[in-house]
């Protein structure tokens, strides 16, 4: 691996492919954004990608929840241009276009849904950092040019940026980004924690998260490994109940990990499968894998490093770690701290990390979770309605529509909820997050920052508790309506 700067930008190089592939990366992505400015991301490198002409060159961009990559594969000066016009469309945007990019982003998006990582991510820290990967926010068209032209601004610099090149390093290559200081990112709080907790979400799968403070841990991801292993070979190749088990991780800073595993199961069984899991996760905590298992690790992380990509997903982790602020650790250094480490490291990692599991398993799943892990609600729940002023919608209606017996509480403190159900949802004022309108324009919803969600309609509860409620909302949070021509809260 070369390593050099092009106009301020670190490279990471390699030869060894007459073809180039390279990719320019960014340290921003989802988890830089707030409620409502989820997707501006995702815009900016549309309209970044809009800008170039049209090409035969393999080329593309994603949006991460931790970096942005626009990347090409073909021959040096060809990925060279695209590079540098990438370069000069994000110090310019063209965002005349910016109607129909979002129309685009709606389309990409119209059949995504939550996943159980971001499921994850969200019982974690809420409407923050990467738990904001669980809502599509308001929506991009609430997106304006200013807040789309700052956000590039800020993080689509040359300080924030890296570039990796695999194959010959295209001739003349410039780079020209905006300058700019390297932005600082948000860490997020976590939701406080003094042991593991489990809890019901909508997104599919069953999932536990873990959270780690020693940076680029190897007995703690060789202890997921293993974990991963022992629930497939008992819930796939014993059972015959689930297909996949994956893991996922995630550094938010180099002493803030989270790693997620994520099991499919099949139909009906996914409070069986989550079972299974979290007694694999408990009996690891307790006694420890096997010589033989902590072996297997190490030779399936021998494997894949052997891979034929190996150089180039290599350079791909040094870019995002210049990228992102994080320590590059090259694959050989990896590889010697995994070969290094003991099962009673393992045991220690593990049982470090337990106080911080959340074990989620699907809404549609009738459990009780496990012996001694308590419940903890995705959103902030509260056991009753607190004092303040009530609002319903009239007895006639409450009569004849179970949906419509809910109640809604404004105090001092903030808002409340009782849904059909008789759950109590309470979002302090302190807490709101946004205040978006209905299509109608005559109502809104309270978001709250821990995952609560209060409708406020005149047709539900009258235009008393409309009121009552934007005069005690943040100013801050309220969304205006895209431009539509329809009024703004009308008739309140």
């Amino acid at each position: 691996m070369q390593r050099t700067r092009i106009d301020g930008v670190p490279v990471f190089s390699a030869g060894g492919r007459e073809r180039t592939t390279a990719a320019l990366v960014f340290g921003v992505g989802l988890r830089d954004e707030t409620f409502a400015t989820i997707e501006v991301t995702h815009l900016v490198e549309h309209l970044a990608m809009a800008a170039l002409p049209r090409t035969h060159l393999r080329c593309n961009a994603v949006t991460d929840v931790d970096s942005t990559a626009f990347f090409a594969t073909g021959r040096p000066a060809a990925v060279g241009a695209f590079l540098e016009g990438v370069c000069r469309a994000l110090a310019d945007l063209p965002t005349e276009r910016m109607a129909a990019e979002v129309g685009v982003l709606q389309a990409e998006g119209c059949s995504s849904g939550s996943s159980t990582v971001s499921a994850l991510w969200a019982a974690r820290y809420g409407l923050a950092g990467p738990g904001l990967t669980v809502s599509a926010g308001p929506g991009a068209e609430y997106l304006d040019e200013e807040t789309v032209r700052a956000h590039a601004a800020r993080w689509f610099v040359r300080s924030n940026a890296a570039l990796w090149c695999h194959g010959p390093l295209p001739e003349g290559l410039r780079l020209p980004l905006p300058d700019g200081p390297r932005p600082v990112r948000r860490l997020p709080v976590p939701r406080p924690q003094d042991g593991p907790v489990w809890t019901h979400t909508d997104a599919p799968g069953v999932g536990l998260l873990l959270a780690g403070d020693v940076p680029a841990d190897a007995a703690l991801a060789l202890g997921v490994d293993v974990v991963q292993e022992r629930l497939r070979e008992r819930a796939r190749h014993d059972r015959g109940l689930s297909y996949a088990v994956d893991s996922l991780t995630l550094d938010l800073a180099p002493a803030r990990r989270e790693v997620a595993v994520v099991v499919d199961a099949r139909t009906g069984h996914d409070a069986e499968v989550a079972g299974l899991l979290w007694d694999v996760f408990a009996e690891l905590c307790s006694t420890g894998p096997t010589p033989a298992e902590v072996a297997h690790a190490v030779e399936g992380l021998e494997a894949e490093l052997d891979d034929e990509d190996a150089v180039g997903a290599e350079l791909a982790d040094a870019a995002y770690c210049a990228a992102t602020g994080l320590p590059f650790r090259p694959a050989a250094d990896t590889l010697a701290a995994w070969r290094a480490v003991t099962p009673a490291q393992v045991t220690a990692a593990l049982r470090r990390a337990e106080p911080t599991a959340v074990l989620a398993v699907p809404d549609t799943a009738p459990w009780d979770g496990p012996a001694g892990v308590a419940r903890r609600p995705l959103c902030g729940t509260r056991p009753e309605l607190p004092e303040g002023t009530l609002f319903r919608p009239p007895l006639v209606r409450r009569l004849l529509d179970p949906s419509a017996r809910v109640a809604l509480l404004v105090s001092a403190e903030g808002l409340a909820h009782a849904d059909a159900d008789g759950d109590v949802h309470g979002i302090p004022w302190s807490r709101v997050e946004a205040v978006v309108p209905s299509d109608d324009g005559r109502g809104f919803s309270v978001v709250g920052r821990d995952l609560c969600c209060v409708r406020v309609h005149p047709d539900l509860y009258g235009p008393r508790a409309v009121a009552a409620v934007l005069e005690r909302a943040p100013a801050a949070a309220l969304l205006r309506r895209p431009a539509s021509g329809a009024p703004e809260y009308a008739a309140v």
